[in-house]
């Protein structure tokens, strides 16, 4: 599961020993108040479009975080059309050191995806 976000974001975050994604509101106003993911890796491809499929806007798109085991992110809108990609946590999300696989630019994990 990935997080993308920017730099003051990236700091925060990674300030931290158990890593903490802070809810806050969407500009969509349909979508809920919360703490995003998605399962699309920062492979070249999906960089050019993730924009258009899940709207994670150019400016957000410069550091990345990855997780594993995390079963607990509900699907935005029960995974329906665009949304099947976006998951969301309605408070904040702590993820331990042993569950933190990355954090840092995704250009340079983006190398790692084909």
């Amino acid at each position: 599961m990935f997080h993308y976000t920017d730099k003051p974001g990236w700091n925060a975050i990674r300030s931290q020993i158990v890593w903490q994604f802070k809810i806050s509101v969407p500009k969509d106003p349909n979508r809920p108040k919360g703490a995003y993911f998605t399962d699309l890796e920062p492979s070249p491809t999906n960089l050019r479009v993730l924009y258009k499929k899940i709207r994670v806007p150019r400016e957000k798109q410069e550091y990345v975080f990855w997780i594993k085991g995390v079963d607990d992110l509900t699907r935005l809108n029960n995974g329906t059309g665009r949304d099947k990609r976006i998951f969301f946590s309605p408070i904040d999300y702590q993820v331990a050191e042993e569950h933190q696989l990355y954090g840092n630019v995704t250009q340079v994990l983006s190398e790692k995806f084909p």
